[in-house]
């Protein structure tokens, strides 16, 4: 989609470095920012990480390795979700130089953009915008790595590439201080009228999840205070609602329409021709897919062409699949209750009804309209927040704050379960409504699986985890439980052993009599967490560049 393309201008690619890189030469900033055009072109520049990093990385790569699913490859590849990767990785690599990019391009953009001969409103709102992204970065740095270099200016020397490592808790500070200015700059969503820009609905919701963040990973109570304020000033805007249909919010992402009152901010993704064209593709969508490749097109008008078009990559997990309670229309649609009849058919074969390990279903390709499409990746948005997500925080912010559900709290939960039960999410309803939580464990073992059911894929999994200090053990506690799964079973009716239907369904490709057995092969990725994954690693270029960072993080 779509309404804000993100495009580099030769010059931009200039004035921009990472921290593990020696700066180029630049153009004077002086010699452009000088009108409107140019600096949308700079904040375009300011806003492309975004899509760099939640193309695949932080959408697939560092968000799955959680409780929602895993990978089938035969052959583990060496990225985040199997945690068999070491400092050099290439995918670590790539999104420390692209949030540091990002962060580089706003200090320019955010120094240099009160020159420029145009209107000075929109000047603020562009350096409003600028502020919240170079703040998003950061937290999306110190949120994965820890202690992080702060980069509060721009790169002009060779020297500036040597940055200390700043406390987590400062990088916190500067983010909550940096969101919070930024959001009396940008605009009101309503005005922009769709989510690919930074709106003063987004930063009041990202601040809600920072604020979260900071509390669970810092340990420090204080900013459940915050979050709460920020969600709650959020949904009293009544600007935002939740889309009666949860399905329809994922059809929309796929057919390229906005859906302004519940997916407030979006990864703008564009190009899905198979040309020689610039695309600035998301791949997310690839991977949390079957296998199957479409061929309904001519290429011309003689030919027809293949383009594969799912990758097949992930099963969820049984766990996973077990969060949802009967009647909760949202797990035959996040986990997809059928296959395809093989890689070039639409026609659905329902699974069996024993067989646990499904694909993942939220972003289905048969709802895309635009063909022909590029093999590895399409237009689809990334949503980063959605309102849904807004009212959970608040109620277990709200539960933080006081130690107890508050009215407001257990509201904001129904409204979210009002929907995924096909009921209206206003229209309170005595079947469905949450009204006790001692006999299931207490509110917070809710929250914990209510967020898994809600958002699944939409990156939040492996974060949330951490911040609530549950990420070994309940990836360890996974690991065991598929690891024990036995591939043998004894058929009640005959007596006989047979191949345990947990495993057997047409097409799932389990290996049964191999090494690694189907057992094995789920829960390798699980057994191989250890405490040095509660951390990223710096990664191996950065160290030695940046002579500033004299260690890595621990395990490393």
């Amino acid at each position: 989609m779509k309404r804000f393309i993100i495009l580099f201008l030769a010059g931009a690619a200039l004035m921009t470095s990472c921290l593990d890189t020696e700066p180029l030469d630049f153009t004077a900033p002086s010699t452009w920012y000088s009108n409107q055009e140019e600096l949308e072109s700079a904040l375009a520049a300011v806003y492309d990480p975004l899509r760099n990093c939640y193309s695949v990385y932080l959408s697939v790569e560092f968000s799955q390795g959680t409780d929602e699913c895993f990978s089938k490859e035969s052959t583990p590849k060496l990225v985040p979700y199997y945690y068999n990767y070491d400092t050099g990785n290439n995918s670590v690599k790539l999104v420390w130089q692209y949030l540091y990019k990002g962060i580089d391009n706003a200090n320019v953009l955010l120094e240099n953009a009160d020159g420029a001969d145009c209107d000075p409103a929109l000047i603020n709102q562009i350096k409003g915008e600028a502020l919240f992204l170079r703040a998003y970065y950061h937290f999306l740095l110190t949120a994965y790595w820890g202690d992080v270099p702060m980069k509060l200016e721009s790169t002009k020397s060779a020297e500036d590439v040597q940055s200390p490592r700043v406390a987590s808790e400062k990088v916190y500070e500067q983010v909550v201080k940096d969101m919070t200015t930024s959001l009396d700059m940008v605009a009101d969503l309503p005005s922009i009228g769709f989510g690919g820009r930074v709106s003063k609905q987004a930063v009041k919701g990202i601040l809600a999840r920072v604020c979260l963040n900071a509390a669970g990973r810092l340990g420090k109570p204080e900013y459940y205070e915050s979050a709460r304020t920020w969600a709650k000033s959020l949904i009293d805007e009544n600007v935002c609602s939740l889309n009666p249909d949860y399905t329809d919010i994922f059809i929309k992402l796929m057919q390229d329409q906005y859906d302004i009152k519940e997916s407030i901010w979006e990864v703008e993704c564009y190009g899905n021709l198979e040309s020689t064209e610039m695309k600035e593709t998301g791949q997310f969508v690839a991977y949390y897919t079957p296998m199957y490749s479409k061929q309904d097109y001519l290429e011309d008008n003689v030919t027809k062409k293949s383009i594969a078009r799912g990758r097949g990559v992930f099963y969820c997990t049984p766990q996973f699949y077990e969060y949802f309670e009967d009647g909760d229309l949202r797990r035959d649609w996040t986990i997809m209750p059928y296959m395809y009849r093989n890689e070039a058919v639409f026609e659905q074969i329902p699974y069996n009804e024993e067989f646990r390990f499904r694909w993942p279903g939220k972003f289905r390709r048969e709802y895309e309209i635009n063909l022909p499409v590029y093999s590895w990746g399409n237009s689809t948005n990334y949503p980063l927040l959605r309102y849904s997500d807004v009212l959970l925080m608040f109620a277990e912010a709200d539960y933080m704050v006081s130690g107890s559900v508050s009215s407001e709290a257990l509201e904001a939960v129904n409204k979210v379960r009002r929907r995924a039960f096909g009921f209206d999410p206003d229209t309170p309803l005595a079947e469905v409504d949450k009204t006790d939580f001692d006999a299931d464990g207490g509110f917070m073992a809710y929250m914990q699986k209510e967020r898994a059911r809600e958002l699944a894929f939409e990156s939040h999994r492996r974060l949330d985890m951490l911040r609530w200090g549950i990420f070994l053990e309940r990836m360890h506690e996974i690991g065991n439980e598929l690891a024990a799964i036995p591939l043998k079973v004894v058929d009640p009716e005959t007596q006989q052993s047979v191949d345990n239907p947990i495993f057997t369904q047409s097409g799932s490709g389990f290996p049964m009599n191999s090494n690694p057995t189907g057992p094995e092969m789920m829960a390798r990725s699980f057994l191989n967490v250890s405490e040095r994954h509660l951390l990223m690693p710096i990664p191996e270029l950065e160290l030695s560049v940046n002579k500033a960072i004299t260690s890595n993080n621990p395990g490393w």
